[in-house]
């Protein structure tokens, strides 16, 4: 997903963050295959941040 705003996540519909991830305008995150928030900070440059799914 595209952030089109300034956003604080702590969770995204069934999966949970460790710990809360700004999201700046612009900055495109995923959850991938390894249970971790992706965000695409620009430049080449990811974070990830670990998780869990909620079942």
């Amino acid at each position: 997903m595209r952030a089109d705003r300034l956003v604080l996540l702590d969770r995204i519909e069934w999966f949970i963050l460790e710990r809360p991830v700004l999201v700046r305008p612009g900055e495109t995150y995923w959850v991938d295959r390894n249970d971790e928030l992706c965000v695409d900070r620009g430049a080449g440059r990811v974070t990830r941040t670990p998780g869990w799914v909620c079942r």
